[in-house]
């Protein structure tokens, strides 16, 4: 997912450098369809959170067998909001929220080295949070480009909830919502709308790498495990981090 995220940085860096079209301009004006500068922005936007893997958990029986258990979550819509302000030069604080509905999750068993069993559960709703730093790239100057999108790239904190639906008969410690940090790194390019300076529209991908908490999934896991294997079972998570990587598409309102 972090080679995706550089592959898609590179693409918006192509404009940058390439001068397809030849037209006079001025050595320092910059030409009117490039998107100007502003001192607060205001983004909704409406996306797709991919599918993503959140590693391998090792299930043991009170009579000493084994299992492996992993998760393969669910893609899904998604709609939030971004806030910009300009600090100083290119740099901007940027804060922001999404949602991200239920959709069904794959669940493997490994009861064996040749046998895997596949079930369907419903995952979470997630909810997203972030603050941090959004940095406008420079657009160059003599501009010869057809088309002037610029490019921002975003590094924030961030802190993903999720918001698991209850089970009947499983304890409240199982049914809770959990939260977990991380790191919200994103690149986006922005256009104005034709000649308005206030209005632009802006497509990007979000990479959220999450530290799980796995002291608030193991309640759960392990009550889903003694569901599955049919005896209590205890949980050793192998992973602690995942990549969840959205993309968007959202328009801004500027306010020079």
């Amino acid at each position: 997912m972090n080679r995706s995220a550089l592959a898609l940085l590179g693409l918006l860096a192509l404009p940058l450098t390439a001068a397809a079209q030849n037209r006079p301009l001025l050595a320092n004006e910059p030409p009117p369809e490039r998107l100007p500068e502003s001192n607060f922005s205001i983004t909704p936007y409406i996306g797709l959170r991919v599918p993503f893997n959140t590693g391998t958990e090792i299930l043991t029986t009170e009579g000493g067998d084994q299992f492996q258990l992993s998760w393969e979550r669910g893609g899904g819509p998604m709609a939030g909001v971004d806030v910009a302000a300009r600090v100083h030069g290119p740099f901007h604080f940027v804060a922001g929220g999404a949602y991200s509905g239920r959709r069904d999750d794959l669940i493997f068993l490994q009861t064996s080295s040749t046998t895997t069993d596949s079930l369907v559960a419903q995952g979470p709703a997630y909810w997203f949070a972030k603050a941090g730093v959004q940095v406008r790239l420079a657009d160059p100057t003599p501009d010869n480009r057809r088309f002037h999108p610029s490019a921002f790239i975003t590094a924030a904190p961030a802190v993903v909830f999720a918001d698991f639906n209850d089970i009947p008969g499983f304890s409240d410690a199982a049914n809770r919502s959990s939260h977990h940090f991380g790191l919200n790194l994103g690149v986006d390019a922005a256009a104005r709308v034709g000649r308005s300076d206030q209005w632009s529209f802006s497509v990007g991908v979000q990479d959220y790498l999450l530290f799980w908490d796995t002291d608030r999934l193991v309640a759960r896991d392990a009550e889903i495990g003694e569901a599955l294997v049919g005896e209590p079972v205890t949980v050793a998570f192998d992973y602690g981090n995942s990549n969840v990587l959205t993309l968007r598409f959202g328009v801004s309102y500027r306010f020079r």
